[in-house]
């Protein structure tokens, strides 16, 4: 009979293959790049910086019920599209739909397996929803 430690390093050991599979995918390894290479550039960090931070305290006045100036709006949309013209931030919002896609990924397969006590297939997995018992089903 197997214990609770030795079911565990299993999983654990499967967990390191699959995170070595990771790391070595190149698709990863571009992505990975990619953001490093926006985040050593301190102007286009700074950039991304004033525009995310903006958007958060429009984000939050518009939920409060106020109203954005025009100001306040133009100097968003100056911001966004520079962002949206800059190289490196373009790429590094690339990279971080690629990383947060395989989070994701990662997530649905353990999550279903959790849930169903099977392996699910890859059909279950891309098809959407969040499956079973999380009360987003009517």
């Amino acid at each position: 009979m197997k214990t609770a430690a030795t079911e565990n390093s299993t999983i654990e050991k499967r967990i390191q293959d699959l995170c070595e599979a990771i790391v070595a995918d190149a698709e990863i390894q571009s992505a990975r790049e990619q953001a490093e290479a926006f985040l050593a550039d301190e102007e286009a960090v700074a950039l991304y910086r004033d525009m995310a931070s903006l958007g958060r305290s429009l984000h939050h006045k518009q939920h409060h019920g106020e109203e954005p100036t025009a100001i306040e709006t133009s100097r968003y949309t100056d911001l966004q599209n520079r962002c949206d013209a800059h190289p490196l931030i373009s790429a590094f919002m690339e990279a971080q739909d690629v990383l947060g896609e395989v989070a994701e990924l990662v997530n649905r397969y353990v999550s279903r397996t959790l849930e169903s006590g099977a392996v699910p297939s890859e059909s279950d997995v891309r098809s959407g929803g969040c499956g079973e018992g999380c009360g987003c089903h009517h």
